[in-house]
């Protein structure tokens, strides 16, 4: 993997923040994500939607093993958004502690603009969930959507979401005062 310095934009740790749950253990294991605030040629940024639970997110997701950071990033966009992105420019890092899960998330954070459109992939759970991009005005807009959204995550979990939230809002604000 390249290296990849930038600052942290947010050190979130679940019990740290007072969400506990019954499931909670230790952390175990560790996931690496890239994730964008993306934008299109009207600067409006993309946000999922995830129809079936009503929970927003930005896109992105999981690096696989031995994959570089900027190909996971263009893969995960082109997965969930159908587009092919350019522009790509660092903008920190988020590192979660997720006790309901055992896991450690670092997460890769980028800006990126559209390009071409060339067809979704969502994965079968993402197409169940009814996984559909909406194009907030304004980073305002897109913090109110994922603020108001859903109580659970795709997974049914309430804390899951929550990290979720305080994740991509931490990644919105980051961007705001840069």
């Amino acid at each position: 993997m390249n290296e990849y310095k930038s600052p942290v934009i947010a050190a979130l740790n679940q019990h740290e923040l007072g969400l506990f749950d019954k499931a909670d253990s230790d952390i175990s294991w560790t996931r690496l994500a890239a994730r964008a605030v993306l934008l299109n040629d009207k600067n409006q940024i993309a946000v999922m939607n995830f129809t079936k639970t009503g929970f927003y997110k930005l896109p992105g997701g999981g690096i696989d093993d031995g994959e570089e950071i900027i190909a996971a990033l263009r893969r995960e966009i082109e997965e969930e958004t159908g587009y092919l992105i350019e522009n790509i420019e660092k903008l920190g890092i988020v590192k979660e502690d997720r006790y309901f899960c055992g896991m450690h998330q670092t997460s890769f954070c980028f800006t990126a603009k559209v390009s071409d459109f060339v067809g979704t992939k969502p994965t079968k759970k993402e197409s169940d969930e009814g996984m559909n991009i909406q194009w907030a005005d304004s980073i305002d807009e897109a913090i109110a959507w994922i603020e108001n959204g859903s109580l659970t995550d795709e997974d049914g979990s309430q804390i899951g979401l929550e990290m979720m939230k305080l994740r991509d809002i931490s990644i919105l604000r980051a961007l705001r005062s840069s």
